[in-house]
């Protein structure tokens, strides 16, 4: 791999692992206010200003503390990209206009 092909392959690696990170918020649910007089969780939802049910609340709490996937494979590619560079810094440079020198076994 040149050091051009490395230093793209990081990058690519690098933007894929920025865009990655806001993936996680789609699919967040949202609070579903309780009737009146219905059982709640207690907690009241910010935006409206009303009592949440207790299955909206439950289902908040494992969103928000599941398992942040693509977080984790952003910071996987963050992380491959940057290896990826430092492998493209440290390349030395491969020469190919000098001729490898004949085997002297060979018989041609």
């Amino acid at each position: 791999m040149s050091r051009t092909t490395a230093f793209v392959a990081a990058a690519v690696l690098v933007v894929l692992g920025i865009i990655a990170f806001p993936l996680q918020n789609v699919g967040e649910p949202k609070a579903e206010c309780a009737a009146a007089g219905a059982p709640s969780s207690g907690f009241v939802d910010d935006d409206s200003g009303c009592p949440i049910t207790i299955e909206s609340y439950n289902e908040i709490r494992e969103f928000e503390s599941g398992p942040k996937l693509w977080r984790i494979a952003g910071i996987v590619l963050i992380v491959s990209g940057l290896a990826v560079a430092g492998y493209g810094l440290t390349r030395k440079k491969q020469r190919r206009d000098v001729e490898p020198e004949p085997d002297p076994r060979s018989t041609t």
